[in-house]
């Protein structure tokens, strides 16, 4: 009897890992980025003027991660600070507001803005070290 009960468990088991594999589709990791990046911007409103997002595309195992930055409402000066997401609650938690002492923040480069790499090396080193996020 526990030879077939055995048997039964390893066919299930067996049977469920074609499941697990398609819950990790891109469809399923572009919908929890989406998740995350819209969670993450509301838990940040009171922090930043207009926050942004950029949304690790697959996080940890547990965790959707994520890194909210724009101009700080409280310093008035670029920040960052780190979302975390709970896969399983579907919940997030921020992490302590980061300066640019910490951190270096920048408005991401816009696909096919050749003069932006350009603009943005010489704002490093002429505005000492003055960020440019809003």
């Amino acid at each position: 009897m526990k030879t077939v009960a055995r048997t039964c468990s390893a066919a299930l088991a067996l049977a469920m890992l074609p499941a697990v594999a398609m819950a990790s589709s891109e469809e399923e990791w572009k919908k929890m980025a989406a998740d995350v990046e819209k969670q993450c911007t509301q838990a940040a409103s009171d922090t930043f003027k207009k926050p942004q997002v950029a949304v690790d595309p697959t996080g940890s195992e547990n965790y959707g991660l994520a890194i909210v930055y724009g101009r700080s409402k409280e310093a008035k000066a670029p920040a960052a600070i780190i979302c975390v997401y709970d896969k399983k609650t579907m919940k997030v938690e921020l992490g302590s507001e980061l300066s640019k002492d910490l951190v270096r923040i920048r408005k991401p480069k816009v696909d096919g803005d050749q003069d932006a790499s350009k603009k943005d090396a010489g704002n490093q080193d002429k505005s000492g070290g003055e960020d440019d996020a809003e």
